[in-house]
């Protein structure tokens, strides 16, 4: 985890992050660029509670739907990996609601399956996992780039 160098809570922070065998580093003092991604999150997440607040009664309740937010984040996909977060984390696609009614119907499907197509489907399972890790590889370093293109003109080098 990367944060900046903030000394509230420091203490039992880096307590926090011990216990849970999270390794924490700080950002590099006087540059506030470093602290870009996580100011972009955070608008991001502004942004949603606003639009949710919108379509709510009762804006007292931000935080009982700031899991709805942040479930619409990690489930969206990025542009500079072009996969969700989830998807990274979990190598799946969330399972919604409707994802159960789904499921129980096909699984008489399931049960009648034989054993060539279940290691069939378990195969395809991992060429998609090595595919997509793959794929994040490439979009990573292509973002990069892009990053790096834009920082230079910026900068004008």
């Amino acid at each position: 985890m990367l944060t900046d160098n903030r000394g509230e809570w420091a203490a039992e922070f880096d307590a926090m992050c011990n216990d849970y065998g999270i390794h924490h580093q700080r950002t590099a003092p006087q540059w506030p660029l470093c602290n870009g991604m996580a100011e972009h999150l955070i608008k991001t997440i502004k942004h949603g509670v606003t639009v949710l607040f919108a379509t709510l009664d009762n804006a007292d309740c931000w935080d009982e739907q700031l899991a709805k937010v942040m479930f619409g984040y990690r489930c969206g996909i990025q542009s500079s990996t072009r996969f969700s977060p989830f998807m990274i984390l979990t190598r799946r696609t969330p399972r919604l609601r409707t994802d159960n009614y789904l499921q129980a119907l096909t699984a008489e499907m399931d049960d009648a399956a034989d054993v060539d197509t279940t290691a069939e489907l378990f195969m395809q399972k991992v060429r998609l996992i090595a595919s997509i890790h793959e794929n994040v590889l490439l979009n990573v370093e292509q973002a990069q780039k892009k990053q790096k293109r834009a920082y230079a003109t910026r900068k004008g080098k």
